[in-house]
């Protein structure tokens, strides 16, 4: 029997791709009408596999697009299995709630992060391309369809009061990105790439909207 909570590798156009990344290409795809075609490998696998919860993937993708979710019966979080609940994870529920956020709620969550990502870790940040990293974090984990060009504008109005001037936001942060990254890691999830000059930046801060999202009981 499959094991549940291994990592699922979807068949999608003749490769394999996996689960979560799959989901962010559907939500980047930006519109329902090109994301559908993600959607019906997801729902292929969860059949072929027995993998119910990928139903709730695909309802991620449809809430993402404002499209009526498919009816899921006897699948909330009170009735489905223990293996099942796991695939509804911290990083999901921390994806679902901002989601819900407004524009100006995101914005008072990112200071909020970086605030503390500066308080007690005062040397990971010190260089200006590292938003870079932060982006990668925000773009990767929680909302695929951010722009570069949006996050500069989110970060100029969040950065918090006593921020160094030396590593304020500018703009120009994301025009050497292709040289600072690999080129075959370029289309990588930050989590996926062989090299990542930010890893532990954007590991740290994905922890620290973890804990301020669902509190610091988080568990992976």
């Amino acid at each position: 029997m499959r094991n549940e909570q291994e990592v699922q590798y979807i068949w999608h156009d003749g490769v394999r791709i996996r689960e979560d990344q799959l989901v962010n290409m559907a939500m980047g795809a930006g519109s329902y009408a090109l994301a559908e075609h993600y959607v019906c490998s997801l729902l292929a696998h969860g059949c072929a596999h027995g993998l119910a919860y990928l139903i709730n993937k695909a309802n991620e993708i449809r809430d993402f697009y404002q499209v009526r979710k498919y009816p899921v019966p006897n699948m909330d979080e009170d009735k489905v299995s223990p293996s099942t609940r796991y695939r509804c994870s911290v990083e999901d529920l921390v994806r679902k709630k901002y989601r819900c956020m407004t524009p100006d709620e995101r914005s008072c969550l990112l200071r909020s992060c970086l605030g503390e990502l500066r308080a007690n870790y005062p040397k990971l940040f010190r260089f200006k391309n590292q938003w870079q990293g932060i982006y990668f974090v925000i773009h990767d984990r929680l909302d695929a369809s951010l722009t570069q060009c949006d996050f500069i504008g989110m970060a100029k109005k969040s950065t918090p009061s006593g921020w160094p001037a030396r590593i304020a936001i500018s703009g120009n942060e994301f025009k050497n990105l292709r040289r600072d990254f690999q080129i075959e890691d370029y289309d990588e999830l930050y989590y996926e790439m062989d090299y990542n000059p930010h890893r532990t930046l954007c590991d740290t801060f994905w922890e620290v909207i973890k804990e301020w999202i669902c509190g610091k009981n988080v568990e992976d």
